[in-house]
């Protein structure tokens, strides 16, 4: 090994580039602690280059330049500020609070899967069903159908419509649902639609065009159950997307084209009256519903909601409808639900993102809208709704139902037993009873104790 000994190098000295007097003064690294003085070297600085095709000039703009819409302004803070108050007065709630919430809820609203009803329908079918009287025990009779995948003309000419009667079970204050009658049908049917001034009756369209008026029927003193058609007649327009009964005697249908149209059941099934969409409305109607005589609200495809009324008693040749655009949804409106909340008429909407809007029908400036719900993912496509309009329901995978309390949020969930997702829910007119499928190709039936 070499022995390390003393040695000093020459010294190499490199001349300076610039100037003398402009040289700052060198701080030896390996002994000094104080920090260099700052300096820039002006030979290898960078410098940013403008380039005047592109260069963007940042200016501070006066408000006296500021031009604005005064009125779309004070319409904004019209509707800003209500939604700011409600959100102060009611913040958001806590995870415990939440928590607490939903243990209430369920507490307070339990909701049981009561009973499976199988079908035999044909593969990816989806259903439809309705609520009539009630028969015993407070459970209402169920008349059910299964509506097959089309491509464009309904071919399934061996569909049935099947009726559920709730019988006494010989232990517990229980009833069973069983099939009670099987009606043969042509085609699928479209839509279903019970008549709430006679719970009886009820109406339903085909895929090719016709619509039925059944009447269902219990004998006295005996268990004899039936279904009776009472009128049917054809229509060019199509299959009804949706159906409602202003009056106990008129029947209301909409039709993809946009037409409405009114049928009087006092005599015979007679056209009423008839309506268009007003041209700028573009889109295909998906759902509808009445509130009153010549007064009636439409969904459409591309998530417009609409209110058609007539404020003039007049002939069925002359009404002239008028058309108000309520709040309108991202995404094709599903569900349309009447409702009342503290003794006012409501609106109920909901598109297929989950999105529920609560339209009160007092108010003739849609921004004034008070009541916006988001349902939580995953996606909800239709609801059903108590008859308080504060508990929402919505079907969910594999026969389970979520349910939620709009005035605080709440949230509970009811396990189920089956395979698919739900794509229908109705709930009875008493709020005791729901129905929702079709689940492979059963229903599920749950019921709701308070």
């Amino acid at each position: 090994m070499d022995v390390l000994s003393h040695y000093s190098s020459p010294v190499v000295e490199f001349p300076a580039t610039q100037p003398l007097e402009k040289q700052h003064a060198l701080v030896d690294n390996c002994t000094g602690t104080d920090p260099p003085p700052p300096s820039k070297d002006t030979a290898t600085g960078t410098q940013e280059k403008l380039h005047v095709a592109t260069q963007t000039e940042r200016r501070v703009v006066s408000s006296k330049d500021v031009e604005y819409d005064e009125r779309a302004l004070a319409k904004w803070l019209r509707q800003i500020c209500p939604m700011v108050e409600r959100e102060l007065m009611n913040p958001t709630l806590l995870m415990e609070d939440l928590t607490m919430s939903q243990c209430r809820l369920e507490e307070e609203l339990q909701v049981y899967t009561y009973q499976k009803l199988a079908m035999g329908g044909a593969d990816n079918s989806q259903g439809l069903a309705i609520w009539l009287c009630v028969h015993t025990n407070n459970a209402p009779v169920l008349v059910a159908t299964t509506v097959a995948p089309h491509d464009d003309w309904c071919e399934h000419v061996d569909q049935q419509l099947k009726l559920f009667v709730p019988q006494r079970m010989s232990s517990g204050n229980l009833v069973m649902y069983t099939e009670a009658k099987t009606l043969p049908l042509k085609s699928c049917l479209r839509s279903l639609c019970t008549n709430p001034f006679n719970k009886t009756v009820f109406a339903g369209s085909t895929m090719d065009g016709e619509l039925f008026i059944w009447l269902y029927e219990q004998a006295r003193g005996s268990d004899s159950v039936d279904i009776k058609q009472l009128y049917s007649v054809s229509s060019a327009q199509g299959a009804a997307v949706a159906l409602d009964w202003p009056r106990e005697q008129l029947l209301l249908a909409c039709f993809a084209n946009g037409s409405v149209r009114q049928w009087d059941l006092s005599r015979q099934m007679a056209l009423d009256w008839e309506y268009s969409l007003p041209a700028t409305i573009t889109s295909e109607p998906t759902a509808m519903l009445t509130l009153g005589l010549d007064d009636f609200v439409v969904g459409t495809n591309d998530g417009g909601v609409y209110r058609c009324w007539n404020t003039r008693r007049q002939t069925a040749a002359t009404k002239q409808i008028k058309l108000l655009a309520l709040r309108r949804h991202l995404f094709m409106v599903t569900t349309l639900i009447r409702t009342e909340m503290e003794g006012n008429q409501f609106v109920l909407s909901c598109d297929l993102s989950g999105q529920a809007f609560y339209h009160d029908m007092r108010l003739v400036d849609e921004d004034m809208t008070q009541l916006i719900v988001q349902i939580p993912l995953p996606f909800k496509n239709v609801i059903a709704c108590s008859r308080d309009g504060n508990i929402i329901y919505c079907p969910a995978n594999d026969g389970s139902l979520e349910y939620y309390r709009v005035s605080d949020g709440a949230h509970a969930h009811v396990k189920g037993g089956l395979r698919g997702k739900g794509s229908l829910i109705r709930s009875s007119d008493n709020g005791r009873w729901l129905i929702a499928g079709l689940y492979d190709d059963e229903f599920q039936i749950f019921y709701v104790e308070y």
